[in-house]
């Protein structure tokens, strides 16, 4: 019996269904280790970035000085401890001034990361460094000295880069840093004076976890304590999304894997029937049987998941050199965990998928030697059950997101439920039409079997479905997002802006002839009640983080553009506030709330008449609240906007600096250029996995060719025998081909949509807007698929009748 299965492997090896299986479920294999090994690569990369991001393992900051005892606490722990805090004040060299971000820092800072000084050195007392453009600002070089408040300080070199900066375009200006001891004399800090400090510990995991216990319950509003997982990175930030839109595509290639092995795996059971139940006669027992059905199995395992996991790791390797220097970080070597995650998908699939089929195999009485038609009885169901329950549970522990599991349920549910109306009204209307005779033979073949039929186009409908859903996300991730940043998109913030020097800034604006965006009064307040009661720490603060420190609150009488009403109406109503969409339903905000905001020590309330969506993507100033301006109108305010500045026009802005000596303008052009770059090597890399999810889909059409053609057997054979021409057979069964692709790829546009639908908004933010496109390309492209695939695996007359004279 073991050589008859060594023997039957070897000989299925080159063809037929057990081909299929194994290449099928080495393109699965090799999808998802592809991406797990990157994503493991990028997950370890991220951690030591992380920590080196926030220069520290762990940091406390806020808008208020640490309680003393806190850092002695520390200290007693184990931990090492860094102060820093950051300001804003004027610099002043001779006749020339600059407003500046100043930062200052004591002797262990950083603990992690690269502190980029130039000439190479660390931060002294009685030194100060600038950056580049601060030094050309104040037109100063290392060695000549300049006034900090009250203190004269040499400037010591440039500033070339710190590990923890971040990108805030609110809060951002040219960057000075100076020793923690010198900041005593400038006297430049008073009481009421914005400052942001920031201790930095260093530690054991264990001593840092015992001290969070210990401190987390004393900190006050304001005050945050975070770790490297939190590290909030633009590099961090583009390339977690670039890990979603790989375990999408990989899952999308593993469900097509998994669906082209369910449909080979159907076929070689029904084929391996007639030699089960000569077996049976023969004396094999079932413990004999299933002994060699497992090893059968075994053996096909192996061969796939060692085939999948050598394609695997290449394509991971392609994926990191089209990202190329999108990563912008050492990688290192991957752990053990990707391959066991492989390893144990093969298993599973092979288990779930061959639960069915073997027991059916199994069950084949003796009889059908003698009488054909005899058979294990098994309801479908079990197998659909078992496919859309493992489709689940497969979506939801790969991608590690419940939405992107409901949207492709639902995809699936929406699909079947299309494709069973519109089998119906196909063959409906069918019947009541006239046409040659091979169209009248495909048609009565597909009325005559409908369950068969609606399987049929079921597994072409998939294999449409997943890849065209794949190709939508993709072109709206990356095609799509790039497409809605215009070429006039701001490139320039300008900020700090006087309320005297509006009208002046305005003018030279114009007189450049460029257009900005309104310009906005910033209030900073934290928001500390919603209805007097609940206040934003009783809300989950790991899905609201920053809610309860400062935001940047504004008023206008105007709707600023790319917002949009969507309940309450705008109007400069008195005690009121807009509240962007997305916060009021986090923070489970509606229209008649009353907000409390805590200004500086004021408290400040309003209601809320309105709320608005709000398009973050478009490079504008951009404000969760937005208040009627009697609300805000008599605190102190400094004003923003942003504008367009072409690169023909870069004189403009030295000479508007050197107008504007106190107004600080941010040059967010690099920003956007990274994003554009990182999205165009994302969607390169996104390529090898849909060169993947491509050869499934063709797999999945072969294996469902093959399967039909063995269901039609008797008939075609019955037809050639009665006479029917090769031309005849050859020409219904195109016909049926192009039925199939026309009707399935009609239901996959429609549920892809669907699915896109709840995708977009749910999983990834995005917006949905329909896609007309493929409603008419993907059944024309179903219909010419399925007739090119027939001809490929041979369905042509030559071919057919070979097929048949077997079979007869």
């Amino acid at each position: 019996m073991r050589s008859l299965g060594v023997g039957l492997i070897w000989r299925e090896a080159g063809r037929g269904p057990l081909r299929l299986f194994m290449l099928a479920l080495a393109l699965s294999v090799a999808s998802m280790l592809s991406v797990t090994l990157v994503a493991d690569r990028l997950d370890q990369a991220l951690k030591v970035s992380g920590r080196d991001y926030i220069a520290a393992d762990r940091i406390l900051s806020g808008s208020r000085a640490a309680d003393p005892a806190w850092l002695v606490e520390a200290e007693h722990r184990g931990l090492a401890v860094s102060r820093t805090q950051a300001f804003q004040s004027v610099l002043f060299a001779g006749d020339e001034l600059q407003l500046a971000s100043v930062r200052a820092v004591d002797d262990a800072f950083p603990f992690y990361g690269d502190l980029q000084l130039a000439p190479a050195g660390r931060v002294k007392p009685g030194t100060i460094w600038l950056s580049a453009r601060l030094l050309a600002l104040l037109q100063l070089v290392p060695g000549e000295r300049l006034e900090l408040g009250n203190t004269e300080l040499e400037v010591a070199g440039e500033l070339v880069r710190e590990p923890d900066e971040g990108f805030s375009p609110m809060q951002l200006a040219p960057r000075a840093m100076i020793h923690l001891d010198d900041l005593a004399a400038t006297g430049v800090l008073m009481e009421g004076s914005r400052v942001r400090y920031r201790y930095l510990f260093k530690g054991a995991e264990t001593q840092l976890q015992d001290y969070a216990d210990w401190l987390q319950p004393q900190l006050q509003a304001g005050q945050q304590w975070r770790g490297p997982d939190d590290a909030d990175t633009p590099v961090a930030r583009s390339l977690t999304r670039a890990e979603q839109f790989f375990r999408l595509a990989s899952l999308t290639g593993v469900l097509l894997g998994i669906l082209a092995m369910a449909i080979a795996l159907g076929y070689f059971s029904r084929r391996e029937q007639d030699r089960i139940a000569l077996l049976k006669t023969l004396g094999a027992g079932r413990r004999q049987l299933v002994g060699w059905l497992s090893r059968l199995l075994l053996t096909l395992l192996l061969m796939g998941a060692v085939l999948g996991a050598i394609v695997g790791y290449g394509l991971h390797k392609l994926i990191l050199l089209s990202l190329g220097e999108a990563l912008a970080m050492p990688l290192p070597l991957p752990s053990m965990t990707p391959f066991a995650v492989a390893a144990g998908l093969a298993l599973l699939t092979t288990l779930m998928l061959s639960v069915v089929p073997m027991a059916r195999l199994l069950g084949v009485p003796p009889l059908r030697v003698l009488r054909s038609e005899a058979e294990a009885r098994l309801s479908p169901w079990w197998s659909a059950g078992i496919l859309l329950t493992g489709t689940f549970v497969l979506s939801w522990l790969f991608a590690g997101q419940l939405g992107l599991a409901v949207g492709l349920l639902l995809g699936l549910v929406a699909l079947v439920s299309l494709l069973g109306g519109l089998c119906w009204l196909m063959l409906a209307v069918a019947r009541r039409s006239r046409g040659s005779i091979a169209f009248r033979l495909a048609i009565g073949r597909l009325q005559r079997a409908r369950m068969t039929t609606l399987v049929q186009f079921g597994g072409v409908a998939l294999a449409l479905f997943l890849g065209t859903l794949l190709w939508v996300v993709r072109g709206e991730l990356t095609d799509g997002f790039l497409a809605r940043l215009p070429p006039d998109t701001p490139n320039r913030f300008l900020i700090n802006i006087a309320p005297h020097e509006l009208d002046p800034l305005r003018k030279s604006l114009e007189q450049a002839g460029l257009d900005s965006s309104q310009f906005y009064p910033i209030v900073r307040g934290r928001l500390s009640a919603i209805n007097d009661k609940q206040t934003v720490a009783d809300v989950d603060s790991n899905r609201d983080r920053g809610m309860g420190r400062e935001l940047n609150l504004t008023y206008s009488e105007q709707l600023p553009q790319g917002n949009r009403i969507l309940q309450g109406d705008w109007s400069a109503t008195p005690d009121s506030v807009s509240v962007e969409s997305g916060l009021a339903e986090r923070l489970g905000i509606g229209l008649g709330d009353r907000l409390t905001l805590d200004l500086a020590g004021q408290s400040v309330s309003a209601e809320v008449r309105s709320l608005r969506e709000v398009d973050w993507d478009s490079m504008k100033p951009n404000f969760y609240l937005i208040f009627s301006p009697d609300v805000l109108a008599d605190y102190p305010a400094s004003w923003l906007a942003s504008f367009y500045l072409p690169v023909e026009q870069k004189a403009f802005e030295v000479a508007l600096i050197r107008a504007f000596p106190t107004v600080t303008l941010l040059d967010v052009e690099a920003l956007l250029a990274q994003l554009r770059q990182v999205l165009a090597q994302v969607s390169q890399a996104l390529l090898v996995i849909m060169a993947l999810v491509t050869g499934a889909s063709l797999l999945v059409l072969l294996a469902q060719m093959e399967t039909t053609l063995e269901s039609r057997r008797r008939e075609l054979v019955l037809l050639r025998t009665l006479g029917a021409s090769e031309r005849l057979i050859v020409a219904s069964l195109r016909w049926e081909w192009l039925a199939a692709g026309l009707v399935s790829g009609l239901a996959a546009a429609l549920a892809v949509e669907l699915c896109v639908a709840v995708l977009l908004p749910w999983w990834l933010g995005l917006p949905w807007q329909p896609h007309p496109q493929i409603w008419i390309g993907l059944p024309l492209l179903g219909a010419v698929l399925l007739l090119l695939t027939g001809r490929a695996g041979g369905i042509t007359r030559g071919a057919l009748m070979g097929r048949l004279r077997q079979w007869g």
